[in-house]
């Protein structure tokens, strides 16, 4: 089945978009990080890649511009063995691209676990997943991974515009749930897959309405995933302040502090405002 997307695609505000300094390279923790990678590289960016390519190219696959070779350094932390054999799952991956509309996937779609919420002050996509509407009585995980890809390609064909914006923010729901353990295993597979197969794509990660006993689970879950990843995600406890210091009310549902009215539709995707500017 053909799938267009009109309501989610940039205007021309978010065409016309120029990122600041800060938006293209900032600093988290001790690390200096990129955060759009297509256009112009910096002098470190391309001596990074240089060495990089001398030491372990070439490689032949198309898929490998200096872009996309850079974000897989910065994600291994410029390790080189450990580059290559993540580019080589990623290669693999590519290889089940793209993933079919099918009633699976539009079951997946539209059940409201994932979906387009609006886009932040910097116009990054702002997806919402509902964790807690995991239920593998109803789907298998492979299911949901289709789903979750099948989403993701949308927002990153759809959505996001080189050189601009690059990244999401994604808001996830635990609804004070707890979790069994397989519900904890699936959710440590997707947070590897998204980390795997959409390297440096994460802007952020809040995490609301969770319980003491999901709190010790994440802190040993959160080792599995790498260090700069750790750092861009945040436990909302009562306080939604740091969500809004970068995203206008507008964009954000009701149960998360906003003004947007909680949804009851999720799919075909769909932005409700286009007031993405900082709130008055």
């Amino acid at each position: 089945m053909d799938q267009s997307y009109p309501l989610i695609k940039p205007n021309q505000e978010i065409l016309n978009y120029e990122p600041t300094a800060d938006e293209k390279k900032t600093k988290i923790g001790k690390h200096t990080i990129r955060r759009l990678f297509e256009g112009e590289l910096d002098e470190q960016d391309n001596a990074a890649i240089n060495k990089f390519l001398e030491e372990a190219g070439p490689f032949q696959n198309p898929i490998w511009t200096r872009p996309q070779i850079l974000r897989f350094l910065q994600a291994n932390n410029f390790k080189k063995d450990q580059t290559v054999s993540t580019m080589q799952q990623y290669e693999e991956w590519v290889k089940t691209l793209p993933i079919n509309y099918d009633e699976q996937v539009e079951q997946f779609l539209k059940a409201g676990i994932i979906y387009i919420q609006g886009r932040d002050h910097s116009y990054r996509p702002i997806i919402v997943l509902n964790a807690y509407k995991v239920n593998f009585n109803s789907m298998s995980l492979e299911q949901y991974l289709r789903g979750l890809t099948y989403f993701l390609q949308v927002v990153v064909n759809d959505m996001m515009v080189p050189g601009k914006v690059e990244n999401w923010v994604i808001l996830i729901d635990l609804d004070y749930k707890g979790m069994i353990g397989l519900q904890i295993n699936a959710l440590k597979q997707v947070m590897s897959y998204l980390q795997n197969n959409y390297r440096s794509r994460l802007y952020r990660m809040f995490i609301f309405n969770t319980t003491m006993m999901l709190n010790v689970t994440w802190n040993m879950a959160k080792l599995f995933l790498e260090e700069i990843t750790q750092q861009k995600i945040i436990f909302v406890k009562g306080d939604v302040k740091q969500l809004f210091q970068s995203v206008n009310k507008e964009q954000i549902e009701e149960k998360f502090g906003g003004t947007q009215t909680n949804r009851v539709e999720f799919w075909p995707p769909s932005i409700v405002s286009a007031n993405f500017r900082k709130n008055a």
